[in-house]
């Protein structure tokens, strides 16, 4: 095929391209780009060196207290209350070593290890806002902010974590309550519905607002199956996960499909939401992820494993999200990942489309032994969270074919056919990150081994 040849550096690769004519002019005008920005850091060099001004996000003492989520509700032996800490500077939450937030919802008495709960109003800040003034809120009466009104200082920061600049509350027993980090609101307290314990089972059909477009398709309703996934048109019991590309007549998104059992432990949780917070928080979500957009939620529609265990292996757990968001022309998908137990029964996580025109499968995340470490895994410098952007075409676009040249140096057995799998996936994800369309797919032709 006709073309010229060029050669980038994308990560620890140097790609060699022989493009068509129309992605030849594209890289033409990102290397200009690329270009520009080193002339510029060059000149910058030679300005004089500047005191870097105090930032909490690097430096800030953890609160790991898992009596501080908005879930527990155990209080014996006996209530904690935050007027006995001292809080000096600013704080960061964790959850069970998982990265949490102070929560913006109204929590009732008794939760959070303490008799009233701290929760946060105004909602949290982006990273543009630097740091914010908000004020944080008793719940009583059935009144969401009636009392106690705590002014305090909050920062987000790069890594999808916040900072708090805390202070002691008083005279109440009351306490700061934290919820997941990632995760998007779910369980009891916000009205989710709950999938029925069932092995293999499903939820009824939910019907969106608008239809939810993806890759082409038009969808008015889904499915929150059991087993880790969701379907459209029917709702679905199949415990073994197909392997992406399936190549059949349906579009799957796949949280984490396998086997699961939520008979013995955890719950499946879903909700779709119209307005409220939730809509803000993915609107900023979105724009953060994909700046070249100007989005605005319409709705969301949240599913949720909270610690389900696998079949036959009662004593684990397993929780993980899958977030679908909607605006105009426009949708996206998260998969947020906490606690993920390791298993023998066959994984996967990602996408699939009629025909597979698109597909994604995440790193890793069919192999039932690396599975732990998907909360740590992300696309966005997020860790635990993987986002997509899924409206368009559903086409294969055969005039942009383009063969690719990979130099790199590897310590991994590259006849191993998940070496070479996780390999390609990290290409295809920086390639897409450059701007080439998402339907792009690598294959294999040729390895040729270069002894040093």
């Amino acid at each position: 095929m006709p073309g010229k040849l060029f050669e980038i550096h994308i990560s620890d690769f140097i790609i060699i391209m022989r493009l068509s004519s129309v992605l030849r002019q594209f890289l033409l005008l990102f290397l200009s780009l690329q270009a520009l920005g080193s002339s510029s850091a060059a000149t910058d060099s030679t300005k004089p060196t500047m005191v870097t001004p105090f930032d909490p996000c690097y430096s800030y003492t953890i609160l790991d207290q898992s009596w501080r989520s908005i879930y527990n509700t155990t209080v014996n032996p006996y209530l904690i209350c935050d007027y006995n800490f001292n809080f000096v500077g600013w704080y960061r939450f964790l959850l069970d070593g998982q990265n949490a937030q102070m929560t913006e919802q109204c929590i009732p008495i008794f939760h959070c290890g303490t008799y009233v709960s701290l929760h946060l109003n105004g909602g949290h800040p982006t990273i543009a806002d630097g740091v914010v003034t908000r004020n944080t809120c008793l719940f009583w009466n059935n009144d969401c902010c009636s009392s106690q009104i705590i002014p305090i200082r909050v920062k987000a920061c790069l890594g999808g974590y916040y900072v708090y600049e805390l202070v002691k509350p008083s005279p109440y027993c009351s306490a700061y309550c934290a919820e997941p980090g990632i995760f998007y609101s779910y369980g009891p307290m916000v009205e989710n519905t709950t999938n029925a314990p069932s092995d293999d089972g499903s939820s009824s059909s939910v019907q969106f607002p608008t239809p939810f477009l993806f890759f082409g398709n038009k969808h008015q309703q889904i499915y929150v199956n059991n087993n880790g996934f969701l379907t459209f048109n029917q709702s679905s019991s199949q415990y073994d996960p197909d392997s992406f590309p399936a190549f059949k007549n349906q579009d799957i998104i796949a949280g984490l499909w396998t086997d699961l059992d939520n008979r013995e432990k955890g719950l499946v949780y879903y909700r779709q939401y119209i307005n409220g917070s939730i809509l803000q928080r993915a609107t900023q979500d979105i724009n953060s992820y994909f700046s070249n957009l100007t989005f605005n939620a319409s709705w969301v529609f949240t599913a949720t494993w909270n610690k389900v265990a696998y079949y036959n292996l009662t004593s684990t757990e397993t929780s993980f999200q899958v977030v679908l968001i909607s605006g105009g022309n426009y949708s996206f998908i998260l998969m947020n990942y906490a606690g993920i137990a390791a298993t023998e029964h066959p994984v996967e996580a990602g996408y699939d489309t009629v025909n597979s025109y698109y597909y994604f499968v995440i790193p890793g995340s069919n192999n039932g032994s690396s599975i732990t470490k998907l909360n740590t895994s992300s696309n966005v410098n997020v860790p635990g969270r993987w986002a997509f952007r899924v409206d368009g075409e559903s086409k294969p676009i055969a005039e942009n074919t383009i063969g690719l040249e990979l130099k790199f140096n590897s310590y991994s057995d590259m006849t191993n056919t998940a070496n070479v799998e996780f390999i390609l996936q990290k290409v295809r994800q920086n390639l897409i990150k450059k701007g080439l369309p998402s339907n792009i797919q690598l294959k294999l032709k040729k390895i040729l081994k270069i002894n040093p």
